[in-house]
């Protein structure tokens, strides 16, 4: 299903700044009309799934005698089915399903594309990042998992991510509603008007950044920088603010946060062929920013690792991402003597590898 609402999400993030005149929504072939054709699309897939979990739920005796028969953990929709007594009824849970996929699936993705893409464009900026987690990594046993305070002691990292949602800004911006008059300098904005606040006017201000248009990960971490306490002020906003602020953001922090943990460590990449950032309609990379892949040395190809390279393949580019080795580095990891390996793995090696200690 993964594969085939995917290019859905994309049509529906466009349709997020387009405009929505009134024959939009009879004219298929705007902008606005594919959205709408997309998000019917989606809800009908994950109708589908939810209808299936119901059918599930009353054969194995509710959610409860599902985990115990081993068929699987809780997810969010065995968690809607739960909520309010099993209230809720079909298109409030699609809906609610359709916000978590569209806020949180592609952003955090993107993000994690980005960051691969500065970081493999600032060499000194990969060295410091490769230098914290090595670090990491060696403090570790062998079969011991990444903890809080793992996380927590990922200070450069932070200012990886900050940086990259500072430049590129995944989120252009939020809709809003004048809820009374708002006087701005010479302007009104009458009760009742539609507002786009965008995050990248702001972001991308040199008045507030010092080269704002150059990613610069260090400027989070200066304390003769004013740029390092943007995070808790109004002038950095990648999550939005007030009481709409993403609840979802330390998660994304912590997913990409862990990803990097493992693909630093283990690879080197570079990009396959040329490409460039795009900001309209919505962020993204022109070819999806194909990269080749290199396990370091010393790396092994083991279930985490194959586990990474599928995550690649799925999150970021599509399929087209290759892992290249040398010659002793593929006899090295058991891989028979082929010049390029591509980036995807087996189902069953992702699940396996999916509780593999970092």
């Amino acid at each position: 299903m993964v594969e085939s609402i995917r290019g859905e999400f994309n049509t529906i993030s466009d349709g997020f700044v387009s405009v929505p005149f009134p024959l939009a929504t009879l004219l298929p072939f705007t902008t606005y009309g594919k959205a709408l054709k997309a998000r019917k699309n989606v809800a009908l897939a994950l109708e589908e799934v939810i209808r299936k979990r119901m059918d599930e739920k009353l054969m194995d005796g509710g959610v409860e005698g599902r985990k115990e028969n081993n068929r699987g953990k809780k997810d969010m929709v065995d968690l809607l089915l739960e909520a309010e007594g099993g209230s809720f009824f079909m298109e409030r849970m699609v809906d609610i399903c359709v916000n978590l996929l569209a806020a949180g699936y592609d952003t955090t993705s993107l993000t994690m594309t980005l960051a691969a893409k500065f970081l493999a464009e600032t060499p000194t900026a990969l060295a410091q990042l490769r230098e914290e987690h090595d670090s990491i990594r060696k403090s570790k046993g062998e079969n011991q998992l990444l903890e809080w305070s793992d996380y927590q002691s990922m200070a450069f990292t932070q200012c990886i991510i900050n940086e990259t949602l500072r430049v590129c800004n995944v989120v252009n911006g939020v809709m809003r509603r004048a809820n009374t008059n708002i006087y701005y300098k010479d302007y009104i904005i009458p009760k009742g008007y539609k507002i786009y606040a965008s995050f990248g006017a702001v972001h991308l201000n040199s008045e507030h950044y010092e080269n704002a248009r150059t990613f610069h990960p260090w400027r989070w971490q200066s304390k003769n920088n004013k740029d390092q306490d943007m995070r808790a002020s109004s002038l950095f906003s990648p999550f939005g603010g007030g009481p709409r602020y993403c609840p979802g953001n330390e998660l994304a922090r912590g997913v990409i946060s862990v990803f990097l943990h493992h693909f630093v460590t283990r690879f080197s990449w570079d990009a396959a062929e040329e490409d460039k950032i795009v900001s309209f309609p919505t962020t993204g990379i022109l070819k999806g920013y194909p990269i080749n892949l290199r396990l370091l040395s010393g790396s092994k190809n083991n279930q985490l690792t194959s586990l990474i390279i599928c995550c690649i393949d799925i999150i970021i580019n599509k399929g087209r991402w290759k892992l290249l080795t040398t010659s002793a580095a593929r006899k090295q990891a058991g891989w028979d003597d082929q010049p390029s390996r591509s980036a995807g793995c087996s189902r069953s090696a992702c699940k396996s590898a999916a509780h593999h200690p970092a």
